[in-house]
């Protein structure tokens, strides 16, 4: 989709609440100074229930079924008392069809059919109808409106299957990349601090603090993977912004690994979409993970940066570097991650020279 594509379809997301007072509106001016059979003061009063009750839905949340149904139940009853006074309110009968969302299923059949039958009756010239033409028109109009309507119902109803669906499947993708993510940068860090414990013995040191951080590490793995099961926000980011969360993270990672290791923060800080969030942060572990277990670095470092459009986290380090286009499966989830966030990883590393790996993802706020 291009930008200008995105940006027409912000504006009407943005207008969209605005609709049915718009059309409220027209069709109340257009009933009481074009149709010659409307009396004013009776058609003033409808048209202002009418907008008492769309204020009063839009003050509490009508998402829930129960409330949605009572609000579409309520509005096309109104929409059956305009229909008497006017056909020019079926402008305003429109909106029965977009005020559905919440209701579930095949529940929304009826509200769409009595809808469709109320625009063919403001069609055909309203109610009572008036001439010998019209009244001969309405079963004809009332078909095909049932039959158009009812057709895009079908066609709405399974893709709100397919999308149910692919979230279903999107779930069970980040959970179970969620539990790997955890669970091998885990065990990564764990082989290494054993790894060291032993060169330690072998050189007659102290391995007891190698020791002490595998078990500190294999618990706290064990913990992200089980909240990861229950689709909760890793918990250095439930008590911290996510500068904070990654600083501590590369402190922790400093002080297990006994490697300096620096965090910098550019731009000004903001919250972003819990995934871009997350998403950075997992990052940040890969990376610092694969440093521990590959790089033989003498030092690391971190920036996140704050822009207007994308947030980056670039790391870098001094180690003994790799070739990109062959790498392991911690590089091509972090890539995976990323992109799923609709961001990009770039990673420049050569034998001997280093690595610096950069991620950027949308900034989406909070």
């Amino acid at each position: 989709m291009t930008v200008s594509a995105d940006t027409w379809q912000r504006r009407l997301d943005q207008g969209m609440p605005a609709l049915p007072y718009v059309l409220l509106v027209l069709s109340t001016t257009a009933a009481v100074t074009v149709d010659g059979r409307t009396a004013t003061a009776p058609t003033l009063a409808i048209s202002a229930v009418t907008l008492g009750w769309l204020l009063l839905f839009r003050r509490i949340d009508a998402t829930t079924p129960r409330v949605a149904g009572i609000y579409v139940v309520g509005l096309l009853a109104l929409c059956v008392a305009m229909t008497t006074r006017s056909p020019l309110f079926g402008f305003f009968v429109f909106i029965g069809y977009l005020s559905v969302d919440h209701i579930p299923g095949w529940w929304r059949a009826p509200p769409i059919v009595i809808t469709a039958v109320l625009s063919a009756l403001c069609q055909s010239g309203g109610w009572p109808l008036q001439d010998y033409a019209m009244p001969g028109l309405f079963p004809l109009l009332a078909v095909i409106n049932v039959g158009v309507a009812g057709a895009m119902f079908v066609v709405a109803l399974a893709n709100d299957e397919r999308q149910h669906q692919a979230g279903v499947a999107q779930e069970r993708q980040r959970t179970a990349r969620e539990i790997h993510d955890t669970l091998a940068q885990g065990l990564a860090g764990i082989v290494a601090q054993l790894e060291a414990a032993a060169h330690a013995r072998s050189q007659g040191s102290d391995d007891e603090g190698h020791l002490h951080a595998a078990t500190r590490l294999a618990r706290e793995s064990l913990a992200e993977a089980r909240r990861s099961v229950r689709a909760i926000t890793p918990h250095e980011l439930e008590q911290a912004q996510l500068p904070d969360a990654i600083e501590k993270v590369t402190t922790s990672w400093s002080s297990t690994n006994r490697l300096p290791a620096e965090f910098t923060t550019t731009g000004t800080p903001r919250p972003m979409h819990p995934e871009v969030e997350v998403t950075l942060l997992r990052a940040a572990q890969e990376a610092l993970t694969n440093v521990a277990r590959h790089a033989r670095a003498s030092r690391v470092g971190l920036t996140l940066s704050y822009m207007e459009d994308v947030v980056t986290l670039d790391v870098r380090d001094d180690g003994v570097g790799f070739d990109p286009t062959r790498h392991g499966y911690g590089l091509t989830g972090m890539r995976q991650r990323v992109s799923g966030v609709g961001g990009e990883l770039a990673v420049e590393s050569s034998p001997g020279e280093g690595t610096a790996i950069s991620a950027s993802v949308p900034a989406v706020p909070a």
